[in-house]
């Protein structure tokens, strides 16, 4: 009897540590989310806020990627999406997050995708993004981020440090300045021209 219980006993004791190892891999597995890559703009990826044609718009462009969601959210404008990324509901977790990288690039040909942690941004310059706004241009190299505020005005942050209250304040400067009396004047007109 000694002699099975002591097989028993040499037989269980290893294949309990690995059912146990293998469902504290299998549990690991689950809870990390792969991140996806960049997805390239086409002809139909629109703006999340503004559903028009991404690839009509100059500047530097966002994509976020959603837990569960075939494809990513496109934003016309860098301050577009971190104005969503600080809004304090979301319907689905965050997986990934991209800006155009605009060292070494044009206005009018953003540069490639980058994850939102890894370049400066300039706030605050006279930079207007995709929806004529004031946009938070990203660069991977921080002497074009310095040559830019030279040109253009503004400061550098890092991601980390932009506040919601910075991503939001500039949509409550353009009504300030008048931008909704503008709208109101062109539909008027526009009423005025088609006799309504």
């Amino acid at each position: 009897m000694k002699t099975s219980s002591k097989i028993r006993q040499s037989f269980c004791v290893p294949l309990c540590v690995a059912v146990f190892a293998a469902m504290a891999l299998g549990g690991c597995k689950e809870e990390r989310i792969a991140r996806p890559d960049p997805v390239d703009m086409t002809p139909e990826a629109v703006g999340f806020y503004c559903q028009m044609n991404l690839l009509e718009h100059d500047g530097p462009k966002a994509q976020i990627h959603l837990d569960g969601m075939p494809a990513p959210l496109f934003f016309s404008q860098v301050r577009d999406a971190v104005a969503y990324l600080h809004m304090p509901e979301q319907s689905h977790a965050v997986v990934a997050t991209y800006v155009q990288d605009m060292s070494g690039a044009r206005w009018d040909a953003p540069g490639s995708w980058v994850e939102v942690d890894a370049p400066l941004y300039v706030i605050g310059s006279d930079a207007l993004g995709g929806m004529k706004a004031p946009e938070f241009v990203p660069f991977t190299n921080p002497d074009d981020a310095e040559a830019f505020v030279r040109e253009h005005g503004g400061r550098i942050e890092r991601f980390s440090e932009i506040t919601a209250e910075e991503a939001l304040v500039d949509a409550s400067e353009a009504t300030e300045s008048g931008q909704e009396e503008d709208i109101g004047a062109r539909l008027e007109a526009l009423s005025s021209q088609k006799g309504f």
